[in-house]
């Protein structure tokens, strides 16, 4: 028979094997816990060591070069400072030169002079002491300055002249009558000339003048016009004018192989309504007669990509917003400068031996020879490209893929947004037209 003291100690022993069990599913638990907390710490001191560069820093992503190694930028000073070392001798020659003009000079040389001239007429030409006339024996530019001609409204007539032909109308014909050409008004029965009208655009979308001063200062000039109008005046000639200007634009950039393309956001009103988008299509750099085109949405959708580009095919310079994916005809060519400004965030107290240091290491590397092959014919740099650029990309994706990392941080974002969208980012080694950033 099993005794109670035997009964006793295999109920304390199960006890206790209950206790150790939940012991260790606590330290288990206690342990991840441990875990997120470093986790979110790390992020915390990531953010706040991000932020501190964003408000005290410096704003540029420049990045300290290797002092053992050539610069690209300072050839004129590392040879200044070779020859200084080097030379010997010294020689000194004096010489005299006219004196420098100072800025105020430079300033008054670009305008046209009025001369105006300061003579001494009448009794003022007469002697003091003998009562003689006076006898000029020279002048002198005594001073030169700036005068401000107000703006001013001027009317203009024109008069069209109209001619007949003597000899058809002796010869018994139809009497021949030939006007001549008159430029037409930007718009029918308006006071709005295209000076005017061309001033006014200025004003408020360069000089940010809203209508409404713009009426009061017209007004105090005679031309009674209102704020209405110069709206009604700013529809009109965008859809008589700048639209079909617009639309021959857009369809000379589609037809060419290479574009960039980018958006922003934008408040219209400053309160609390939606933001907006200014998306901009321009030409790659090649071309002789760059094109620019923007175009105000109010989605950030790829919808926006496909009402503006169309059935457009060839390369699209561009970030990886996901948009421009809905270009199904296109080459998304990706952006560099977005991949290191990731690793420079990364790397907020602009270390040298830290990861992210390497992968901004990689990515200047790139950079550097792009720079080197800018003037180069289209073909040798393509050559290039597969004979240099591609071994470092290998390199940089193949290092990319042997970390890891906290995947929150910035340096686990950079990581993931590098071989998240690595074909992308290839895809400049394709052809030599291409360009490493946006």
């Amino acid at each position: 028979m099993i005794s109670n003291e035997t009964v006793t100690l295999e109920k304390v022993l199960s006890e206790f094997k209950k206790i150790s069990n939940q012991y260790e599913e606590d330290k288990i638990k206690f342990n991840k816990t441990v875990e997120l907390l470093e986790h979110e710490n790390h992020l915390l001191k990531e953010q706040l060591e991000f932020f501190k560069k964003k408000l005290f820093g410096k704003s540029s992503e420049k990045t300290k070069g290797n002092p053992n190694q050539i610069s690209l930028f300072d050839m004129e000073e590392i040879t200044q400072e070779e020859t200084s070392e080097t030379d010997v001798e010294v020689e000194t020659i004096t010489y005299t030169r006219k004196k420098a003009q100072g800025k105020r000079q430079d300033i008054l040389e670009q305008f046209t002079p009025e001369l105006v001239h300061h003579k001494l007429l009448g009794e003022d030409c007469v002697c003091p002491e003998c009562q003689h006339t006076l006898k000029e024996i020279g002048s002198c530019v005594k001073r030169k300055e700036l005068v401000f001609i107000p703006a001013q409204l001027k009317r203009v007539d024109h008069i069209q002249h109209s001619y007949k032909c003597p000899h058809c109308s002796e010869n018994g014909t139809n009497d021949k009558i030939i006007k001549a050409p008159v430029p037409k008004a930007p718009l029918n029965h308006s006071l709005g000339s295209s000076t005017i009208i061309a001033h006014t655009i200025y004003q408020k979308y360069q000089l940010k003048v809203p209508n409404y001063r713009q009426e009061a200062d017209w007004n105090k000039m005679g031309l009674p016009i209102t704020r209405k109008e110069l709206t009604n005046w700013h529809i009109r000639v965008s859809e008589y004018y700048f639209k079909p200007l617009y639309n021959l634009l857009r369809e000379t950039l589609l037809k060419q192989s290479y574009i960039h393309a980018d958006e922003t956001s934008y408040r219209v009103l400053e309160n609390d309504t939606p933001l907006t988008y200014y998306w901009t299509f321009l030409s790659g750099k090649q071309e002789k007669a760059g094109i620019t085109l923007y175009h105000h949405d109010k989605s950030r959708s790829g919808e926006v990509v496909k009402e503006v580009l169309g059935d457009y095919s060839g390369y699209i310079h561009c970030d990886m917003w996901g948009a421009y994916r809905q270009a199904k005809n296109t080459k998304l060519v990706g952006c560099w400068a977005h991949v290191r400004r990731k690793f420079f965030e990364a790397n907020p107290k602009n270390s040298k031996t830290s990861l992210s240091a390497e992968g901004l290491n990689y990515c200047n590397r790139l950079f550097q020879l792009e720079q080197e092959w800018d003037c180069l014919p289209v073909e040798e740099r393509y050559q290039k490209r597969q004979e240099e650029m591609k071994p470092i990309m290998d390199e940089f994706f193949d290092w990319c893929r042997e970390h890891s990392v906290l995947p929150g941080s910035k340096l686990g974002k950079a990581i993931e947004y590098s071989l998240k969208y690595e074909s992308t980012f290839r895809t400049i080694l394709e052809d030599g037209n291409l360009v490493l950033s946006n």
